[in-house]
């Protein structure tokens, strides 16, 4: 399994090359007018490229910027399985060989075509049982984990709705919102006994149903 991770993505995505792409669907100049506005408005240390983190534009932008890696890795490679979400990406396959070689293959595309390339430490080859790093989970075979960081972040998360419940910054309705996205969110691993104590421990705190 090769697990990939773009150097520094949002910082060198290429806005000539981003319009270039965008142009061969979109002819309406005054689309392209507003999409460079967008873009040129974000200040960067290298003018002409890099794009603001958060920002709605942005992912919609950085999806597009990488649907010419998507096409490459299924038209021209020919990887059957392959799985990008924005900049990080996983092709899975049993030949350590091939994906070595799709490896420098990918790295070569991404330097010529779109002035970005694989970060050389977070892109390596790992056996499938190791499990891999996504989205906040971590996903083996039979199974998928909450990261241990995401998992440390929801009991800070509750201190820090005490203190402003108690100073009167948010209320209980905000709290459940949060708490209820938390949950939906951890249900996607097997996480049954922690979700069962963290909803006890906001019920607790602030006297409310988890």
């Amino acid at each position: 399994m090769l697990k990939a991770d773009i150097k520094q993505y949002f910082d060198n995505i290429d806005h000539a090359i981003l319009l270039e792409i965008i142009r061969r669907k979109i002819s309406d100049p005054r689309v392209i007018w507003l999409i460079k506005q967008i873009l040129s408005n974000h200040k960067t240390k290298s003018p002409g490229k890099g794009m603001p983190l958060g920002n709605l534009t942005s992912q919609f932008f950085a999806n597009v910027y990488l649907n010419e890696l998507d096409y490459f890795v299924k038209h021209t490679l020919k990887a059957e399985y392959y799985l990008r979400y924005v900049d990080d990406f996983v092709i899975l396959h049993t030949d350590k060989t091939v994906l070595e070689k799709w490896q420098r293959e990918i790295d070569r595309f991404l330097k010529g075509n779109l002035e970005v390339e694989l970060h050389p430490d977070k892109s390596k080859i790992v056996p499938v049982r190791n499990g891999i790093t996504l989205l906040g989970f971590r996903v083996f075979y039979h199974y998928r984990l909450l990261k241990k960081s995401n998992a440390k972040r929801v009991w800070k998360r509750l201190e820090k709705f005490k203190q402003k419940h108690q100073a009167g910054n948010v209320e209980k309705e905000k709290i459940s919102q949060s708490l209820d996205g938390w949950l939906a969110y951890a249900e996607f691993a097997n996480t049954y006994n922690l979700r069962m104590k963290v909803a006890s421990a906001f019920a607790e705190a602030f006297d409310f149903k988890g």
